[in-house]
């Protein structure tokens, strides 16, 4: 459906950011809370040592693919025939080896960016008695057993984007692909709720939210598996052939080497990037309509006390 300028009124604006964050946040609660039954459930018919039963938890995908289908549920019931056909559009811009590569590499800046922002967080906790530490090995973990390798690098991507880049982003892209792939991007930086994943989480959203619009849903995927399968579970997986001491000198060498190159890519572009922006970007009576919105606000709130009690005192 097609719509003007003149057809969309700050009242529509607001009360559709409104649907779809609400929904994309009953998501999260569904999808936290079968996560969590389902752990329950999977102890219970464990008859080995607490200790034991709570390893299996802590790296079993098996909670998670659960709640990946009740929060698909979720997702699918809210959308409507015209948004389902929308997501899974097959886009006219053909996409290349090239830039699916340049791709990867300006992800990678956002990895270099989290490892300077994690470092300045932990610092500042720090003052206050706290460590973000928990937090770190949530966002850099790696799989330890085939269903959370599942999960992680590959289900989890799959379900992330249907509902970030396209049941969220297909809803408001109406008001603009700059207004869309905003809003989207800080929903699916809130839906991590860690301190250290949230903004790393918010930049890739970004260039996700970029890539669904303009290569089809089925590319920003693929970047999302690349991203967690390849440049989190393979490198790890790598890493573990050396000493702490060379894994690390070995993961920053390969980290800073992309995310580099990602900047060159950047700079290169920024002609390109400014006018696709200036294109597309939103009014800031558009964003405010939106951040200014009770259940956007409330929202807010919720995920940063969630971030807050994932912190522990040092």
């Amino acid at each position: 459906m097609e719509y003007k300028k003149s057809d969309i009124t700050d009242k529509t604006l607001k009360k559709d950011v409104r649907q779809v964050t609400t929904i994309i946040f009953v998501y999260f609660i569904v999808f936290q809370f079968a996560a969590l039954v389902s752990s329950l459930v999977l102890s219970s018919m464990r008859k080995e040592s607490k200790a034991a039963v709570n390893d299996f938890l802590s790296n079993s995908g098996l909670p998670y693919l659960v709640a990946i289908g009740l929060g698909l549920f979720v997702i699918f019931v809210s959308m409507t025939p015209s948004i389902r056909k929308q997501t899974f559009a097959v886009s006219t811009r053909k996409m290349t080896g090239g830039i699916f590569l340049a791709l990867v590499a300006v992800v990678m800046t956002g990895q270099v960016i989290l490892s300077v922002y994690g470092s300045l967080f932990e610092h500042l906790v720090n003052l206050i008695g706290y460590t973000s530490t928990e937090q770190l090995k949530e966002a850099t973990g790696t799989s330890k057993t085939f269903s959370m390798l599942l999960y992680a690098g590959f289900l989890g991507p799959v379900t992330e984007e249907i509902v970030f880049r396209g049941f969220l982003l297909r809803n408001l892209e109406k008001y603009g692909q700059g207004f869309a792939i905003i809003i989207s991007a800080y929903m699916f930086g809130l839906y991590h709720s860690n301190f250290l994943q949230t903004p790393f989480a918010f930049v890739v959203g970004l260039i996700l939210g970029y890539v669904a619009l303009t290569y089809g849903i089925k590319w920003s995927i693929l970047l999302h598996i690349f991203n967690n399968f390849v440049l989190g579970d393979t490198l790890n997986y790598f890493l573990q052939n050396f000493n702490d001491r060379q894994a690390d000198i070995v993961s920053s060498t390969l980290i800073w080497t992309g995310g580099v190159i990602g900047m060159v890519i950047l700079w290169f572009y920024k002609g390109a990037i400014r006018k696709w922006y200036r294109s597309n970007k939103p009014t800031g009576k558009e964003l405010k309509l939106a951040f200014t919105g009770k259940s956007l606000i409330l929202i807010t709130i919720i995920i940063f006390i969630i971030s807050c009690l994932g912190l522990d005192k040092i």
